[in-house]
């Protein structure tokens, strides 16, 4: 986005006029508004965010710190004024081959009541909006002054912005900034890790147990009596197809653009637009992984002999792959809707729709027919586990016969609690710095790796839990239908209410939103984004315990054989 502020590198101005701007009644009541609710202005050169800077009060180590932003006034009495001159100091880093880089931002906003610049001047009068007047006359005017930094390069940046919540009302450091947020990752990553290797050393104890007991005994092994049961074509199998695909997408999505952002993309603020297009690109690549995974899943849990057409093979595909970009849009054309008419800066322009929706239709449908077709004709899982397949007694949901009484804990809702407490242990404080950027208006992009590095300890945990909850399930009722449906949506909901009571306590308790908009707008965001945290469990969960079943079932036949 382009302004109307010349700036020349290296060349110092020291008085700009901009603009002059006549402002109608309306425009200076909501002037006013804005300046008394503390508005915060954001600019961006090369990628880094105008600072207010502020000074520590220590005599012995007086050092600078940053807030991203500036304020759009101030308030003196029960009257504002506006800031309509500022004052810019870029300051620049000598990189080599006689490169110059970016590394400070500097932004000293003042109020002037003519068109001429204050200078180091104090003795000037400020611009008081007057509500009472139908018209009002401003004067915009700004200087630029380029320093050097020798001692700040373009990797080390960052390290001036610290939390506005460390600023007082009085605009006082309360504290002095230090590095615990990275010390709380730290310690949270090695919790996650603990975390981690204690399901892990459960899940190895679970699955050498009935090795060893298939290996040894294949008649008289509780899982072979448990597999022999558990080979059912559950109720809304292409339901089930749909969801798990459209999961698949999503760990693909994420991991890969997590990944690949982390690693090239993370060291500037102006990338966000990056991040955000390499995601869409590798979310429309995903589908053709959702369409084939998607058709895989239903013709292994489909019943034997069962011929799949080519046009259910091409509806359940599709779907799969583009059915979250469809739901994403019909909501957020929902919330844009519902905020268009309160003139809410934070609504999605018709042109960003278009283009999503041109990528849904020339894009995402044919890439998520083709893996489709393709998994069609080849059969990833039935051909591995064919022996097994043909010696399993397979039955239909439809056909159940009486089933044991299923234990108090693993029925819902206490199921969905007790196994969502191993994941929410792992995303619980990272989501806490995610909202945390949200408060200090900070990019996310400084949050990558440990996003990252937490997204695989969390997949981890998931394809573990999914493999011992199902393998508890089976063994206290032998007899289960629908144990896919049990994983499922078990692995999914229980994380998705631990996130959700997370994403509100944060609404209500840390994030100072005022109206109708801001609160709604988050609701809907932040829902869309546990939904699809939720999603990729119950996926992931699903898939492993899927394979560790057929597994099993594989050893056990090649025993009786």
């Amino acid at each position: 986005m382009q302004s109307d502020y010349q700036l020349v590198f290296g060349n110092d101005s020291p008085c700009l006029r901009l603009c002059d701007r006549i402002m109608a009644k309306r425009n200076i009541i909501k002037s006013i508004d804005l300046i008394k609710q503390n508005y915060i202005v954001d600019w961006v050169i090369d990628g880094l965010p105008a600072s207010t800077t502020f000074i520590s009060d220590n005599l012995t180590e007086r050092k600078k710190y940053y807030v991203p932003g500036f304020p759009m006034g101030f308030v003196k009495g029960d009257d504002a004024y506006v800031n309509n001159h500022v004052l810019m100091v870029i300051r620049y880093h000598k990189e080599k081959d006689n490169q110059y880089s970016i590394v400070g931002f500097e932004v000293y906003p003042k109020s002037v009541n003519d068109f001429t610049c204050p200078g180091a001047s104090k003795n000037f009068e400020h611009t008081k909006l007057d509500a009472s007047n139908d018209f009002q006359l401003i004067h915009f005017t700004y200087s630029v002054y380029w320093k050097e930094e020798p001692e700040i390069d373009y990797n080390n940046r960052m390290k001036l912005f610290i939390d506005p919540s460390l600023i007082d009302s009085n605009g006082k450091l309360l504290s002095k900034p230090s590095n615990n947020n990275k010390a709380i990752h730290w310690v949270s990553l090695i919790n996650s890790l603990v975390l981690a290797t204690f399901v892990s050393l459960v899940a190895a104890f679970i699955i050498l147990i009935n090795f060893r007991s298939s290996i040894q005994s294949a008649s008289q092994s509780s899982f072979a009596q448990i597999s022999q049961n558990s080979f059912t074509k559950p109720r809304f199998l292409p339901l089930l197809s749909l969801l798990t695909g459209s999961g698949v997408q999503l760990v693909f999505t994420l991991l890969a653009s997590g990944i690949l952002s982390s690693l090239f993309l993370r060291k500037s603020f102006a990338n966000d637009s990056k991040i955000l297009a390499l995601t869409i690109f590798i979310l429309i690549i995903g589908g053709f992984f959702a369409g084939f995974s998607s058709i895989q899943l239903l013709k292994l849990f489909s019943t034997r002999g069962e011929q799949l057409s080519i046009w259910k093979t091409s509806l359940i595909s599709s779907l799969s792959g583009s059915m979250l970009i469809s739901l994403g849009l019909a909501i957020v054309v929902v919330v844009n809707t519902l905020i268009f008419s309160k003139d809410s800066p934070r609504s999605m322009k018709f042109s960003n729709f278009l283009q999503l929706f041109i990528l849904y239709i020339f894009f995402q449908l044919p890439i998520s027919l083709i893996g489709g077709l393709i998994s069609r004709k080849f059969n990833l899982f039935t051909n591995l586990l064919s022996s097994s397949l043909d010696s399993a007694p397979y039955t239909s949901a439809s056909n159940k016969v009486s089933v044991a009484k299923t234990p108090l804990y693993l029925r819902f809702p206490f199921s969905m609690l007790i196994i969502g407490l191993f994941p929410c242990g792992i995303v619980f404080i990272e989501s806490r710095f995610v909202y945390m950027t949200l408060l200090s208006e900070r990019a996310t992009t400084y949050l990558l790796g440990f996003l990252v590095l937490s997204a695989i300890l969390l997949s981890i945990v998931m394809i573990e839990i999914g493999i011992i909850s199902t393998y508890i399930r089976l063994l206290k009722n032998t007899s289960q239908y629908n144990w896919q449906w049990w994983t499922f949506l078990n692995c999914s909901i229980s994380i998705w209410l631990y996130l959700e009571s997370t994403s509100l306590y944060q609404l209500l308790k840390k994030l100072k939103t005022e109206g109708s908009t801001s609160p709604f707008l988050f609701i809907a965001y932040s829902s869309i984004l546990n939904t699809i945290v939720a999603l990729t469990c119950g996926t992931l969960a699903l898939w492993s315990a899927t394979i560790f079943i057929y597994s099993i079932v594989l050893i056990s036949t090649k025993k009786k054989d």
